[in-house]
This record gives C-alpha cells, structure tokens and sequence, in this order.
C-alpha cells in the first residue's frame, strides 16, 4: 500500500522552480505598465533621434571643412597664406608741403586713372603731414583696404577709436580680431568693461583675446570692477565661473555659479556646472540637490543632465531618482554600460523583465560577459525559457569569450532544460557546474530538486551517501524531500524535528510536510495538530494583511 506524499509540485513553488516549457504571460506586459522603462519610448526616442541627426550632419560638415580647407580661418589652414592677403606696402612719402587744394585733385586724378598705389602713397603722405585729419584717415583706410593693407587700416581705425569717432571703435575691435591682434582688442575694450558699458557680444571678444595671450586672471578681474559697478549680471558671472574652473579655482568658480542660481533663474546647465564642482569637493548631496533642484526644467534629451543625476543620485543612495535618469538614458539609447549596470541592479529585485531587456541590450551592444551572464540570470528568473534557450545558443562554438567555463553558464542550462523537462541534460548540466566550482551550493541545490521532481532515485541515493543528515541551511529542504522520495522517512522526519530544536520557525508548507511523515510513521495525532498549526498560521497571515491593506483602502 502506498503512503501519500507531499506534492512535487507545492515544493517547487516553495523553492520557486517552476518546470514551465514556456515563456509565462503577465496579464499586462511591463512594458505597457504605466510608469515602466518603455512606456514613453517611441515618443523620447523621436526627439532625441531628430537631434541627434541634426548633430550628426553638422558633424560631417564639419569634418569635410576641416579636410578641405574650405571655410576655415587662416590658422587653421597651417598657415597658408589666404587669396586676400597682401604683404605690407613699402611707401616712400610726397616731397614738399602738404596743401589741401593740391592733394584733393590729385587723389581724385589718381582713383580716376585707377593708379591705387599712388593714391594710397598720397593718403599715407597726408596723415604724415596733417594727423589730426579725419578725412584723410578715412581716405588711408578705403584705398587701404582695396590694396589689403590690413594692418595700416587697422592703425587708421585705432586711431579713430581713440580720437571718439562713431563706429571707429566697433570696425577697429572687428579687424584686429580678425588679424589676431588680442593686445589691440585689449587696448580697446578693456576700459569700457571696467566701466561696465560692453555689451556680452564684446565681451565674448575681450575674453578671448585676454586667452589668446593667456591671461585669464586679467579678463576676472575686469569682470570683477564691471560687477562692482553694474551689480549682478548673468552672462559675466558665468564667463568668470567658466574662466575661474579653467585657472583650477574651484572655490571661485562654485561662487560664481551659486551667484547665479542666487540672482537669476537656475537653469540645468548651470546646475551641471555647479553639481561637478561640488563632486570636485566631495559634497555629493550638495551636487545632487542642485541638480534635483532644476530636474524638472531638464529636456528629456539632455543626456548630460541625465548622465550626472544618475551618478549622483546612485552615490547617495537615492535609488527612485536614479531609476528615475537611468530609465530616460537607456529609452535614449544613450546609456553606457555603467548606466545599463545600475539599471539592471534597480529593476532586478522587483521586475525581473525589465532587467533582462536592459541586460540584453547591454549584451547586444557592448558584448560584456557581465551582461550575457545577467541575461541569463533574469530570463531564468522571469521564467522567460525560451529567451533563456536561445541565449545558451547564441554563443559560438569557438567561445571566444570563454563563457563556458564558468559555472552560471552551466547552471542557466540546467535549468532551462529542467524547465522544459529534459532532465538527462539538466543532470549534465549541473554536473559541469560542480566540476567548475564543487563547493557551489546552488549547482547542488538545483540538481537535487532537478532528481526528485524527476524520480532519479538512483541518482539520488548515490548523492545522498555520507552526510545527509547534517547537511547546510541552503540544502536543507532538499535534502528532506529527497529522503522522503527515497522513504526514508525517519530521516526525513530528523531533518524536520533538528529545524524545530534550531528554533527556526517553518513555514505552513514545511508544517504540512512534516505532518506527511509523522502520519507516514503512525503519529497521526501529531500530523493532524501540526496541520492545525499550519491552518492557523495562514489564517493569521491572511487575516494582518487585510489589517494593512484597510486604511488604503
């Protein structure tokens, strides 16, 4: 007569094996969820693929401009001279006095018979002469800049500036940029920005021209007096961020920045500058509050934004904001493999779906061990079987990343043709994963509910020799369950009685389990009160979740 037996089936869903073929079907697939990784996908993807072409195409002109020379200023061309270039003018000045009447026929004879030469030795020989003449100035710069005789032109125009004639100063700034004369643009400009009267177009100019000659802390300290004189100004308390980073002030440029989250609206650029500096020393919660500060004014393309919310937020252990980033990257396909490895360990514990799409598209794009063997691990973990199948063989039989020789390899395997109830290759299996590692206890585990939900008694019994009643808290279960198999039932019944004097509380379904032996040893008293307990217990369980759940609802 046959003695009833705990059903195969309620230890596996104990163990949380479950011998399904197939991939399971949530009633609502995770990435319709509302709030899931994919919800908002085809919408960020758009925009951000439209950006990114425009990038792309700026980008590529670019890059042909730089081949061909074309549309490139003259430094950038190594130096080649440009078709407009002239060498400077030997001149040799009139002889005798200057008189006005004289010289004004003569240069309107000399531009009629187009003899430019001698009408720019004229113009040349009258500044000599009368150098408070604007007219002749003006004569000097226009037959100057038909011949390209830049660098005299530039002289007439400075001059002009310093003598307060209109729009002198403006063509003056202009030229001598052009002809990389930052002393002349200094000259210039400088006086006008301590005084606070620039606008930022030349102040953008003064700036550079104090960096071309390498003087950064000139340019603060002009910005500095135009700030004691105007007050707060945006645009020059960034320029005096940006020129104190790059002297490796980071106190100063921290101050600036914080100047213009005090006085203007923060914008999430300035917070990305700010947020770096405060990393710099170490204040990651200080870099984050700025950044969170500004989140919502954060296009969903800014990857930057997005970039550094993420690492900041992981640092601080803020998991909600960095699943929050971490999910608009990875939509962007912007991620790295950092961001998609945070991800994975974010999503992992509560949605095992979402992290087998993200470690399969770690895979796909970086082709990582850690992201193959991940797949593994969450396909098997969402039951997803045949994804789990066709990753074991997707690799190649040259294996080139030597994924085979590592136990998770083998024990996925294992598992997946336990799913699918091929249990000769499941043996086998788990049989390499021991000889990869003969001390893993979850190979070991696997294999023994693997022969007991197949009936391999042989097997069984060949592994059970030696230490089957001592065996570790991780075999436990398993260990009962397969001498109940095998109907040893006294030393089943050990097992369950030793974890009653460990004082370790079991669960309704070890009660049941126990209850199966004492009854199956003729202690039908005592099976019928531990059923009693188990009964109990699940009704208490039933009866504090309905007590949690009341004042939600």
């Amino acid at each position: 007569m046959t003695r009833p037996k705990l059903l195969l089936g309620i230890i596996l869903l104990a163990t949380g094996i479950t011998a399904q073929a197939q991939d399971s079907a949530p009633t609502t697939p995770w990435w319709k969820a509302p709030g899931s990784l994919a919800a908002d996908d085809a919408k960020w993807r758009e925009e951000y693929v439209q950006k990114k072409e425009v990038a792309d195409a700026f980008a590529a002109s670019l890059a042909q401009s730089i081949k061909t020379g074309k549309g490139m200023g003259y430094l950038d061309q190594g130096g080649v001279s440009p078709s407009w270039y002239k060498a400077p003018m030997v001149v040799q000045p009139f002889p005798g006095k200057f008189s006005a009447k004289l010289y004004e026929l003569a240069y309107s004879a000399f531009l009629q018979a187009g003899q430019l030469d001698e009408a720019y030795r004229l113009a040349y020989t009258a500044v000599l002469q009368v150098p408070e003449s604007v007219v002749w100035r003006q004569r000097l710069i226009q037959v100057g800049t038909w011949l390209g005789q830049r660098e005299m032109v530039l002289q007439q125009w400075q001059w002009m500036a310093n003598h307060g004639q209109p729009g002198a100063r403006a063509a003056a700034v202009k030229l001598a940029a052009a002809l990389s004369r930052p002393d002349i643009v200094i000259q210039l400009l400088s006086p006008l920005a301590r005084a606070g009267q620039l606008s930022d177009a030349d102040w953008k100019t003064l700036i550079y021209a104090y960096g071309q000659l390498s003087e950064p802390d000139k340019a603060i300290a002009d910005i500095n007096q135009s700030l004691q004189r105007t007050g707060p100004n945006r645009f020059l308390l960034e320029q005096e961020a940006y020129l104190s980073y790059q002297r490796g002030e980071i106190a100063q440029s921290l101050a600036a920045l914080q100047g213009v989250e005090k006085h203007f609206q923060a914008t999430p650029d300035i917070a990305i500058q700010e947020a770096r500096l405060l990393s710099m020393q170490g204040n990651y919660t200080e870099a984050f509050a700025a950044m969170d500060r500004v989140r919502s004014k954060a296009s969903l393309n800014n990857v930057p934004f997005w970039h550094l919310l993420a690492v900041l937020a992981w640092e601080i252990h803020d998991h909600n904001a960095a699943f929050d980033a971490e999910k608009k990257l990875y939509l962007l396909d912007a991620a790295s493999q950092y961001d998609l490895q945070r991800l994975i360990m974010l999503t992992g514990p509560t949605n095992p779906e979402a992290a087998l799409a993200v470690a399969r598209r770690g895979w796909e794009k970086y082709q990582l061990a850690y992201f193959y063997f991940e797949s593994l691990t969450y396909a098997g973990q969402a039951h997803a079987w045949k994804t789990l199948g066709r990753l074991l063989r997707a690799v190649p039989a040259r294996d080139p990343q030597k994924l085979r020789s590592y136990a998770t390899y083998w024990l996925a395997m294992g598992q997946w043709a336990n799913a699918v109830e091929n249990y000769p290759a499941a043996e086998r299996a788990y049989a390499e994963a021991l000889r990869l590692n003969p001390e893993d206890e979850i190979a070991k585990n696997n294999l023994l509910w693997m022969l007991v939900d197949s009936g391999n008694v042989q097997a069984l019994r060949a592994l059970l020799v030696g230490d089957a009643l001592q065996p570790s808290d991780s075999l436990r279960d398993v260990t009962q369950n397969a001498l109940e198999r095998l109907g040893h039932d006294a030393s089943a019944l050990f097992l369950a009685r030793q974890r009653q004097q460990q004082s370790l509380k079991p669960t309704s379904l070890q009660l049941l389990n126990e209850a199966s032996l004492w009854e199956s040893a003729g202690n039908s008293g005592i099976a019928w009160s531990l059923r009693q307990k188990a009964i109990a217990d699940s009704l208490s369980s039933l009866q504090n979740h309905r007590q949690e759940r009341a004042p939600n609802e």
